[in-house]
């Protein structure tokens, strides 16, 4: 397994693997249409804009030369309270999950933050997707906030924080 900042190349594989994901981990959470009319060219163009940013590093997990996963960190996309930086994005093909390497995934991001003198940081997360959440609380996260349920359950999200 290898991790390595994300390139304009891999922006393709990206968002294909990331519908492959929502396919995956979303399908029953987020409405049908929603993944179903999933567009690979405007992801593609999202992935490149998150490269062009100096706030947050994108960065894809290889392993046998295939990417199988992809997580980003940095100063904040969304802001949220007093926080500064998050860990924004942390998608792992379902084959490659519950083999370890989402936590060496998330221990390389925390690193990553603390390298910029961050102490504290948090992740948002689908309030419906109860395997990240278990995820994140096994990494340590805090629940911080919880949003109300919403028709449309793509929209709510659960916040956790993170302390260095």
């Amino acid at each position: 397994m290898k991790i390595r900042i994300a390139t304009d190349e891999n922006c393709r594989d990206l968002s294909i693997l990331k519908r492959r994901v929502w396919e995956t981990t979303y399908r029953g959470i987020y409405p049908n249409e929603k993944i179903d009319k999933y567009d690979i060219d405007l992801n593609e163009n999202k992935f490149k804009d998150i490269i062009k940013q100096q706030s947050q590093k994108l960065f894809i997990v290889l392993y046998d030369s295939e990417i199988i996963g992809y997580m980003s960190c940095g100063k904040i996309m969304r802001a949220f309270n007093k926080y500064t930086h998050d860990i924004g994005l942390l998608y792992l093909l379902k084959e490659y999950q519950g083999k370890g390497i989402g936590s060496i995934l998330f221990q390389f991001a925390k690193n990553q933050l603390k390298n910029q003198g961050v102490t504290e940081f948090i992740v948002s997360c689908n309030k419906y997707n109860l395997s990240a959440h278990q995820f994140y609380v096994k990494m340590d996260g805090k629940i911080i906030k919880v949003d109300e349920d919403n028709e449309d359950k793509s929209i709510p999200q659960v916040k956790f924080l993170f302390i260095e």
